[in-house]
């Protein structure tokens, strides 16, 4: 089984740099355009099945991808961005001048800190590690599965693939409308390539796009 994952196409607040978390945020004209280039990317890798968190921005995101590759999404929440609680709308700067020994708790130790009445990375981790367990319950080894998520998300589970100590979470970097690969190998993932968006350049997506080999 390979599992491709997509952080959905940039939004309103991404522009902003504003934290979202549960809050709705409508795509912006660029992540409209990004999520066009994921459907023609994903669909010369002949994914099979996709799905997509129930966040909006997702949705979205995958409507799009999914009629490029003839597809219909299934909605699943496991796959929803991390809750942050009280800080959801607000830039780093406001949520430091309200609660700044707060976030740099956070920052140092997230997967067993919140944001006030939010959710930890541990439990985003869960839930991400749930899903995938589920896509191996449900699926042929062979198939190939795209998933439209959230940056902390899809962080998440790759922390949890390559096996990472806490420290180094926040060196994975998830841009807007990349993909990610992950395989299964025996009774184990392998993360094959991540936050690759060299496709949002190309100009035209084919068979010879490469698949990360």
């Amino acid at each position: 089984m390979e599992l491709f994952l997509v952080r959905h196409g940039e939004t309103e607040s991404n522009k902003k740099k504003r934290y979202q978390g549960w809050t709705e945020s409508p795509l912006s004209e660029k992540g409209i355009r990004q999520a066009e280039k994921a459907g023609l990317f994903l669909g010369s890798q002949k994914i099979e099945s996709l799905y997509s968190s129930d966040l909006q921005r997702a949705q979205n995101t995958a409507r799009v991808i999914g009629a490029l590759s003839g597809l219909k999404p299934e909605v699943n929440s496991l796959l929803r961005e991390i809750n942050f609680g009280q800080w959801e709308g607000l830039t780093y700067e406001e949520i430091e001048d309200g609660w700044g020994s707060e976030i740099r708790l956070w920052l140092d130790d997230p997967f067993n800190k919140s944001a006030p009445n939010g959710e930890t990375l541990g439990e985003v981790s869960e839930r991400m590690r749930n899903f995938l367990e589920h896509l191996t319950e449900q699926s042929r080894d062979e198939k190939r599965i795209a998933a439209v998520s959230h940056g902390g998300s899809i962080r998440a589970l790759l922390y949890h693939v390559l096996n990472l100590d806490t420290s180094s979470f926040w060196d994975i970097k998830i841009d807007n409308a990349s993909i990610s690969l992950i395989r299964k190998e025996g009774d184990k993932f392998k993360v094959v390539y991540y936050n690759r968006t060299d496709y949002l350049e190309m100009e035209k997506i084919g068979k010879e796009t490469v698949d990360g080999d």
